[in-house]
């Protein structure tokens, strides 16, 4: 375990975010978390992190003077505090992370183009900051901070890069013959599970994703034509856990939403 605590900083509904949690608790990493919110929360994580000038993303991990930024990166920090093989060989790993990032890449551009045609999703995107009757006088902002996202992560959108990774994760799991993609839990479970998030957002996080962001996240289609992938995503959070740790090692963040959307 990391000592002192390490402090884990990321976006609660981010698919990044969630396997870097993930990871961390597979791994028995001691971590507190907290919330970025864009724009206002910016300031601070510069001065946390020392970095004045250049783009900054989460999440990113302070494990006492070390700066980890992203999830990648996290994960290999947590495999590295076990000191065991637990989320499996990197190299391996690598190829499937590669379409993770791509898959998760397409399926941004996607709800930020989404949130900025539904006025709804806009006003969800400011609950957690502002009162309700501040929201729509001040749409402007979270559609400022949306088109700001749109433009920072445009250059990595690859079209497909959806479907190909989840028709990949099919074929990998067919090929090796069980639920894992390489014949043992790994990190590469992590990194594709929670590119299903991009299809069928099932992530129980606080706070819940409202209803327009949640149709954003939602593609009905790939829902329905991988459905088989969501049974397995299910069995992964339902069964994987950390021996010996006397907690389920799955985040909270990834346990399913109850039926109906609401996070319990």
């Amino acid at each position: 375990m990391s000592s002192p605590q390490a402090l884990l900083i990321g976006e609660a509904f981010s698919p990044w975010t969630q396997k870097a949690r993930w990871a961390l608790q597979v791994c028995a990493v001691d971590f507190a978390y907290r919330e970025y919110t864009p724009t206002l929360s910016e300031p601070w994580l510069r001065w946390r992190m020392r970095q004045w000038t250049g783009t900054v993303s989460v999440p990113v991990l302070l494990a006492g003077s070390e700066v980890i930024r992203g999830s990648w990166d996290i994960a290999r920090f947590a495999a590295a505090s076990a000191g065991d093989d637990r989320l499996g060989d990197f190299d391996a790993i690598a190829p499937w992370n590669e379409l993770s990032e791509a898959a998760l890449a397409e399926a941004r551009s996607r709800v930020v183009s989404c949130v900025l045609a539904d006025p709804n999703a806009l006003d969800e995107a400011s609950a957690s900051v502002l009162p309700q009757p501040l929201r729509q006088p001040l749409r402007f902002v979270a559609r400022d901070a949306a088109r700001r996202l749109d433009r920072k992560y445009r250059h990595l959108l690859v079209p497909g890069s959806l479907r190909i990774a989840m028709e990949r994760t099919r074929a990998g799991l067919q090929a090796s013959g069980c639920d894992y993609l390489l014949g043992s839990f790994s990190y590469a479970d992590i990194t594709m599970a929670v590119v299903l998030e991009g299809i069928a957002p099932a992530a129980k996080i606080k706070p819940p994703l409202g209803p327009a962001t949640r149709r954003c996240w939602s593609d009905a289609a790939l829902a329905t034509e991988f459905e088989d992938l969501l049974r397995w995503r299910e069995r992964l959070v339902a069964s994987h856990s950390h021996p010996g740790s006397g907690r389920h090692a799955i985040p909270e963040a990834l346990h399913p939403v109850q039926k109906g959307g609401r996070a319990r």
